[in-house]
């Protein structure tokens, strides 16, 4: 494993992390899921734990700390208060209730997805701002545990990382380490064998208060409704926090999780498209399946606030993640008699990413008022080992009668053939100005210099080059404050993709660009606590890879896809005790310049074009029912589909509904039970084609959890 000068400075981090590494026994009996540790000193615009919200009144996902009112673009906000009611423990599971957001799942464990927005995928996930590109044979991103919110952006985000696709981007606002002694153990048990116990301790390390602690400790073991399947993850998260000053701050920590899993690639569908009805626990593969997951997440902050409200940051962040597969699964379409090709495949991955940020933040006070500005630069290297998988001899299954025992078949891996590395060198910079008095204009820029190649292993040989020289993004928005409670915005946004495609020649395409235009109306009412939104947007994503009329085999970069739409959002507290969150999507994508076939197509079949998320909770308050909290919620989507040439594989819409009932003991002690798929609905959630990738969706879901906070 590649070690980076990073874990030098996190060796105190690296003893919380250190659990991970263990075999933490499986909690005895059933439990619960703990409130957050309620802090007093959280920093500015940190969403402070426990506090019973489902909205943020500031958000940091584009560096300058500000409200969700004053950010120009579609913004949703997962607080710690709803991943707690809603047992979210995955991200991929947090952010499918977000609005306009889309989980393509792509293995039955759910570790290995894509996250696409608007069409498009979310081309990186930010941790406290900084980026890192996301593949699909990895697991998304590391245990909600660890997280304080999850802020998702949609449409272009260029300005934030870079090189990216023009879905979005999701911000993971980490845990902070605090003055304040805090702890909170949570215990939880539910449908199909899921134990699970987390634990999060923080606090001062001397009397002053100067240096401060918190460690995060994870232990998660569940089987599946489908047969012979297990996910368990361990993962250990530590971060110490040293006030050099009173203006500067340096944060250093380091986290590691290990997830061993069975892996499942989804059903066969028959040749003319029909899905197969059989058991939601039947599964295409074998009990020996595997899939090991190690990711490992160090990073270093330095602050330093300025006197005049300004803030210098220094970021760095290194993520490791190796991938072992071992898949025997569906390779063909489904006879009428039950019967269909199996296939083992093996192959490994081998991903290190590398990031380093520094930026300014300042007011500015020019013509009698305030503006802001961010002026920045940054540094990104990828590097990823391929080539390293091989194929077993294909056997005949029959899915009526499934053997799930047999032997894995002999399968050797030839070792890693080639490495494909990433840098980009930006600046980036955006100017907030007061043009009038309820009028703000944002303008602001990225300058890439981007670079890929990759190379052979056994000879050093480079085999494809691409260097776009430099790349400009720009920004620009304007805000008007329509009155008290309305503010009307208007923004651009770009990105650009580099491209893994080679052309006749044998080199790497040159990258395409994606741009968005978007309008919309946000409020604030009943003094800040309930949120509203709504927004128009239309995505041109050019240059894409389409294949070469004169040589089959290799691309040009001719196609032009088109994503419009709007989105409308109510979040927050509409009366005391009574929170809701609620949003709809209409999404149509389709292909504006591509071969023939494709032409005036739907570009992103798996994109519903409409979608519905619904959550509410209440508190009662009066004093015989003191304590006593009930909610539910309901998710819809519209049919989608897969499609080869004319045949497709559709899913049929569906509408998905939750509830919850809890109660809190004490002022240290909760219960509650959740349940899931309420009414037990059978469903497609993903569908991909005849050989494979067709997902029911999880049955009726029972958790029952015991949250203690002290």
């Amino acid at each position: 494993m590649r070690l980076h000068p990073l874990n030098a400075i996190t060796t105190a981090a690296l003893l919380a992390a250190a659990t991970a590494h263990a075999q933490t026994a499986t909690p005895a009996a059933p439990t619960v899921v703990l409130p957050e540790v309620k802090v007093t000193d959280a920093p500015k615009g940190e969403a402070t734990e426990g506090s019973g919200q489902y909205i943020a009144r500031e958000i940091s996902v584009g560096k300058l700390v500000q409200s969700p009112r004053e950010t120009p673009q579609s913004v949703s906000v997962i607080t710690r208060q709803r991943l707690d009611d809603l047992n979210l423990t995955k991200l991929e599971d947090a952010v499918k209730q977000t609005t306009g957001v889309t989980v393509t799942r792509l293995d039955g464990a759910g570790n290995y997805n894509t996250i696409q927005s608007r069409g498009f995928d979310i081309g990186a996930v930010l941790l406290d701002g900084v980026p890192i590109p996301q593949g699909a044979n990895f697991a998304t991103a590391m245990d909600t545990a660890i997280y304080d919110r999850i802020e998702v952006l949609r449409g272009p985000s260029g300005l934030l990382q870079g090189a990216s696709e023009p879905g979005g981007t999701i911000n993971l606002v980490r845990k902070r380490a605090q003055s304040a002694l805090g702890l909170n153990a949570n215990v939880s048990a539910g449908s199909w064998g899921m134990r699970r116990a987390d634990v999060d301790l923080t606090g001062a390390l001397n009397a002053a208060g100067t240096l401060r602690a918190r460690v995060v400790a994870v232990k998660d073991e569940r089987d599946s409704y489908v047969a012979t399947l297990r996910n368990d993850k361990t993962l250990g998260y530590g971060t110490l926090e040293l006030d050099i000053d009173s203006a500067t701050t340096l944060s250093v920590g380091h986290t590691r999780q290990k997830i061993r899993a069975t892996v499942d690639q989804g059903l066969p569908a028959y040749a003319d498209g029909r899905l197969p009805d059989v058991p939601r626990s039947t599964f295409a593969g074998l009990a020996a399946n595997r899939q090991d997951l190690d990711s490992t997440d160090t990073f270093a902050e330095l602050e330093h606030r300025l006197p005049n409200g300004g803030l210098v940051k220094f970021a760095a962040r290194d993520v490791h993640r190796e991938s072992l597969y071992r898949s025997a699964r569906a390779n063909s379409a489904l006879a009428a008699n039950g019967n269909y090709q199996l296939q083992a495949v093996d192959f490994q991955q081998d991903v290190q990413d590398r990031n380093y940020d520094l930026y300014v933040t300042s007011p500015l006070s020019l013509l009698g008022r305030t503006h802001r500005v961010l002026l920045g630069m940054s540094h990104t290297e990828n590097e990823s080992l391929d080539g390293n998988s091989a194929f077993g001899a294909p056997r005949t299954a029959n899915l009526f009668n499934p053997q799930y025992g047999l032997p894995y078949p002999s399968v050797t891996l030839p070792g890693f053939q080639s490495a494909t590395r990433r840098t980009e060198n930006a600046v980036y910079g955006q100017a907030q100005i007061s043009a009038a008095e309820r009028l703000k204009v944002l303008v602001g820029g990225r300058m890439s210099w981007a670079k890929a190649e990759t190379r052979t292993l056994s000879t050093g040989q480079t085999t494809a080059t691409a260097d776009p020289w430099r790349q400009f993004i720009p920004s620009v928005a304007a805000i008007y404050e329509l009155n008290e409670n309305l503010s009307a915005y208007t923004s651009y946004a770009e990105t650009f993709v580099v491209q893994s495609n080679l052309d006749r020649a044998g080199q790497l395409l040159t990258p395409r660009s994606g741009s968005q235009i978007e309008a919309g109306v946000k409020g604030e009412f009943l003094n800040k606590r309930l949120q509203t939104h709504f927004a128009v947007f239309r995505i041109l994503d050019k240059d894409r890879a389409v294949a070469d009329p004169a040589v089959p085999t290799a691309s040009v970069a001719g196609g032009k896809v088109r994503a419009q739409g709007f989105e409308t959002e109510v979040s927050g507290q509409v009366a005391p005790g009574w929170d809701v969150l609620a949003g709809y999507a209409f999404t149509a994508t389709k292909y504006l310049q591509a071969p023939a076939s494709q032409q005036g197509q739907v570009f992103s079949p798996i994109t519903p074009r409409h979608s519905v998320n619904l959550s509410t909770r209440y508190a009662f308050r009066s004093p015989a029912l003191q304590g006593v909290s009930v909610g539910g919620g309901m998710s819809y989507r519209s049919e989608f589909f897969a499609q080869s040439g004319t045949l497709r594989v559709t899913s049929g819409d569906y509408a998905l509904f939750n509830a919850q009932v809890a109660y809190q003991i004490n002022d240290k002690l909760s219960v509650s039970l959740n349940v899931d798929n309420l009414f037990d609905k059978t469903y497609y959630e993903k569908v991909g084609s005849l050989g494979r990738q067709n997902f029911y969706g999880e049955p009726r879901r029972v958790t029952m959890a015991l949250k203690a906070r002290y």
